[in-house]
């Protein structure tokens, strides 16, 4: 039997460890794991064979060793207790395969290949799994033995050579540094090129030289005929960047390299593995720290690339082809209110004026399903790779219990109206909707996700946005939207009830500056408190009310990133009372009361509703110039009075002095803003639109 030792420096991915430990049993094979990780993390019904962790508090060390090991480099210091282990020793002597887990655990890996000279060495739970199966079928790389004149021990030296190439001591000297990146360069095979890149890469990443490492992968993958490789390759670098926060520039050829493998896939009949190669296409170049949690978005200026992906692919073309609906729209039974169908995915807080007013109407029949309560129909939505697949032909079973689950509702409805063109309309249109009619509402977000490319829009009857430059942004980076099976787009403003928020303002008002809503990157909050700084060079008079809760720091490194800024940098503005945080609350109208100037200092938005209900309560608005949208057809001064617009923390300053000079000045901007804001946006105007999109009244 084969004995595989996996040395870990860190809680390995629990998911990732479970199932490699499934295939090392379904081979027969052992597994030891030793190093420092959370033992609860491992769970007995994994049939570890062994589970030790290493003391690294020096106990088994003696006192020059312990002292040697508190001043060495962290990954020396780790050997030390990792080597002064004896039972570590006794398992990676007898050891068939030393697998080193993570970055930390790569010189302790090499370390131990050094005393077993005949055990192969390798970097990672996939080369661990590639290897053992190569020993199994008497495939596997010779173990190299030295000449005379070498004393180094026995070991396979590609893989000796993938662990000292990312080591951080190597990697951490400008010298050690270029030697190791050019190594992939070299000639070798294909499998070995990929670890040494893997190796040298995941270095660069641990010293936080992501650039380098990008570009290492990138220069490597030009030198990949494999498509699986190559994707591999690029895949695994973009990914850690993104992870690190900042978008690499390898994002494109990443998707386009995983969609070139699924092509190869597809074209084998390999549906489902096409699939996955599909998904990850579609995870890297649609990742939200790509468009979501940074202050830029490489869509808005490359929007046909993005389109290109897709269409250019295959499998990708397999997967995003249109099926159309098997019979037409249906008109409604004669003497029968008409029956709408309004479907979210646990986000209705668009809709709550949109259910009370066709409740209320007698004419119409109406359900509310929230996707969200049902976990049969959620895990289907959120299953995107099964639904590649089913779009490939290589899952029938999603199609089956998609069409189980939804015709129901489909069978009952006139009209489904789906808010959000997220998971929900994606789900809904891989069934066909029968007589049903399909409304679909894609507010902003949605348009930099990977979500509109899986939905098929030629079983969508009319596609709703709610600003024009939305709408461009989707026409451009969607090809489904202007191809011949395309739906009616529509523009039509989010339904608000405004006129509550025309309370009288408060003695101050005059001077406080008001943002509702921080909580997202995209709120740019920063730019905010330039635009303060500047006016109070001018006037120390105004200050800055900001509403609205932190931003989730877990949902990427780029928006922790964001937060820790943003917190540094307004922590004494907040201390020398020229910034107010009031956190999140359910009463925006009473909070308004105190705002005179309501600011939007976001980088991209659909159309802000904290400006429309600010301008609704007389503040008068400060809009800057969306940057996803400026200079383009249409954005902030195309939904807005151009007035309200301006370009730099400068403008708005001079534009707040102005609209704020006096008091019967700021009034009539005021008075102004709020006739604008109800005759352009409140619910009974509105209301109207949504009447004839639906066919009601």
């Amino acid at each position: 039997m084969m004995d595989v030792l996996v040395v870990v420096g860190r809680t390995p991915n629990t998911d990732i460890f479970q199932t490699f430990v499934g295939e090392m049993k379904k081979l027969d094979v052992r597994v030891h794991l030793v190093g420092t990780f959370a033992q609860n993390r491992i769970e007995a019904e994994w049939a570890v064979d062994t589970v030790h962790r290493v003391a690294t508090d020096g106990a088994n060390l003696d006192w020059r060793a312990r002292g040697r090991a508190v001043h060495a480099h962290p990954h020396e210091r780790f050997w030390a207790y990792v080597g002064g282990d004896d039972k570590v020793l006794r398992l990676a002597r007898a050891a068939d395969v030393i697998v080193a887990a993570d970055s930390k655990a790569y010189y302790s890996g090499w370390e131990l290949a050094r005393l077993n000279t005949g055990a192969h060495a390798c970097v990672g739970f996939g080369a661990a799994q590639r290897l053992v199966r190569a020993l199994k079928d008497g495939k596997a790389p010779v173990v190299s033995v030295p000449d005379a004149a070498d004393d180094g021990p026995r070991r396979d030296r590609i893989s000796d050579s993938a662990l000292l190439l990312g080591h951080e001591k190597v990697l951490g000297s400008r010298i050690g540094s270029a030697v190791a990146r050019r190594v992939p360069l070299l000639p070798l095979p294909s499998r070995a090129r990929v670890d040494v890149t893997r190796s040298v890469t995941t270095g660069l990443f641990s010293l936080r030289k992501a650039q380098a490492a990008v570009a290492t992968a990138g220069a490597v993958a030009q030198r990949l005929r494999d498509t699986e490789s190559r994707a591999e390759v690029l895949r695994t670098a973009t990914r850690r960047a993104l992870s690190q926060g900042f978008t690499p520039d390898t994002l494109l050829a990443s998707a386009e390299a995983d969609l070139a493998h699924a092509d190869s896939l597809f074209a084998a009949g390999d549906a489902a593995g096409a699939a996955g190669f599909v998904h990850h296409a579609l995870q890297t170049a649609f990742h939200r720290v790509a468009h979501i949690d940074q202050r830029e978005s490489p869509l808005p200026k490359r929007a046909e690339e993005f389109a290109r992906l897709v269409t250019a692919s295959t499998a990708g073309a397999a997967a995003t082809a249109a099926q159309g609906r098997a019979r037409p729209v249906a008109e409604p039974e004669p003497g029968r209110p008409r029956r709408l169908l309004v479907v979210t995915d646990g986000n209705d807080n668009f809709l709550g004026l949109i259910r009370n007013h066709y409740e209320s109407n007698p004419d119409v029949e109406l359900r509310f399903l929230d996707i969200a309560d049902y976990p049969g129909i959620k895990r289907l939505a959120n299953n995107r790779r099964s639904l590649i697949a089913h779009r490939l032909g290589g899952d029938a079973m999603y199609g089956f219990t998609a069409e189980q689950h939804l015709r129901p509702y489909l069978d009952w409805a006139d009209t489904v109206f789906i808010d959000w063109c997220a998971a929900a309309a994606a789900l809904f249109t891989s069934v066909d909707p029968g007589t049903a009619r399909i409304v679909v509402r894609l507010h902003s977000y949605e348009a930099f996700s990977n979500w509109p490319r899986l939905t098929d829009f030629s079983r969508v009857d009319d596609l709703v946005f709610v600003a024009d430059h939305i709408r461009d942004l989707a026409l451009r980076s969607v090809p489904a939207l202007t191809g011949p099976q395309a739906p009616r787009t529509h523009i039509i403003d989010n339904g608000m009830d405004l006129a509550g928020f025309a309370l009288p303002k408060n003695p101050d008002a005059r001077f406080t500056v008001g943002m509702v809503g921080i909580g997202q990157v995209a709120k740019d909050p920063l730019w905010a408190l330039q635009v303060i700084r500047e006016l109070r060079r001018r006037d120390e008079r105004y200050r800055l009310v900001m509403i609205g809760g932190d931003m989730n720091t877990k949902a990427s490194q780029a928006a922790a990133a964001y937060q820790r800024s943003f917190q540094r940098k307004v922590a004494p503005l907040v201390k020398e009372g020229a910034v107010e945080r009031r956190g999140a609350t359910t009463d925006v109208p009473g909070n308004l009361r105190d705002i005179g100037v309501i600011l939007s200092s976001s980088v991209r938005e659909g159309c802000h509703v904290g400006v429309m209900e600010g301008a609704a309560s007389g503040a008068v608005p400060v809009v800057r110039d969306w940057p996803f949208f400026a200079g383009q057809k249409h954005g902030a001064s195309t939904l807005y009075p151009a007035d309200w617009v301006v370009g730099t923390p400068e403008a708005a300053a001079d534009r707040i002095l102005a609209v704020t000079a006096d008091e019967e000045t700021w009034a009539g901007h005021g008075r102004e803003s709020e006739k604008h804001a109800l005759a352009s946006w409140d619910w009974p105007v509105v209301r109207g639109e949504f009447d004839r999109l639906f066919g009601i009244g």
